[in-house]
């Protein structure tokens, strides 16, 4: 199941918290399987017992392994939605991370524009319009209010459009992504002009949605995504974490 972990650029026990979560993820490990001991998983996977305990007190502590002293160490009894939103939480850390994010997202989100147009109700994507005329009407009252409007706004309309589509496991990777984002978006909307441009773009995409028009959805959210991750990427400030190889010391 296991294989050694490459010893460059990451932190060893770091690689081996990753290993672990990805067994756990594709469901090699199931929640209540006993990991081998201790001296057996190093050796599987190539790494001191001092790294590998380090990984195991980590994923203990962030609610993926339970370690039961004189028994060992277990995968901890949750769900598999509770590991993805874990891991979700954790996964953004580098400039890179979020560039790869926003991939992600460019494939999901113009497909589910596509859908929507294709399948979605006439309430769904009336539910959507109608988000976007009452923040409009919001922003025009209050503008003190707009990024705290406008960010509501952001998610709402993510989490209808996901809704719209009909797919359950679509609507679940959203929630998930969104909640991993929170912050970033938050501060992408306090760059100046991001906030009504969101607006804006979102009432491009509705647009098309209500045209059934699904080449135009795609591509509109396709042009909202590459210009949220441009202000993100470049206009937010994201802390790099520096890691050292302990094995190699």
């Amino acid at each position: 199941m296991f294989k050694p972990v490459q010893q460059k650029c990451q932190s060893v026990y770091t690689k081996v918290i990753s290993e672990l979560k990805s067994a756990i993820m594709h469901g090699q490990l199931k929640p209540g399987d006993k990991l081998p001991p201790e001296r057996t998983l190093a050796e599987m996977l190539g790494v001191s017992r001092t790294s590998l305990r380090e990984a195991l007190k980590l994923l203990a502590a962030g609610g993926f392994v339970t370690i039961r002293h004189g028994q060992g160490v277990f995968i901890a009894e949750n769900d598999h939605d509770d590991y993805l939103h874990k891991i979700f939480a954790e996964s953004v850390a580098t400039r890179d991370d979020l560039v790869g994010l926003f991939e992600i997202r460019k494939v999901l989100e113009t497909q589910s524009a596509a859908w929507v147009a294709e399948r979605g109700t006439e309430e769904e994507i009336s539910r959507l319009a109608r988000l976007i005329s009452t923040t409009k009407e919001k922003v025009a009252v209050s503008p003190q209010l707009g990024v705290t409007l406008l960010v509501e706004q952001d998610s709402q309309f993510h989490l209808l459009l996901a809704e719209a589509t009909g797919n359950k496991v679509m609507q679940r990777v959203m929630d998930h992504l969104l909640d991993l984002l929170a912050e970033v978006r938050g501060r992408s909307m306090a760059v100046k002009g991001r906030q009504l441009k969101s607006l804006q773009e979102h009432e491009l995409i509705v647009n098309a949605l209500l045209s059934r028009d699904q080449t135009g959805a795609r591509q509109a959210m396709l042009d909202h995504l590459t210009n949220v991750e441009r202000d993100v990427v470049w206009n937010v400030k994201v802390m790099y974490k520096s890691t050292v190889c302990e094995d190699q010391l």
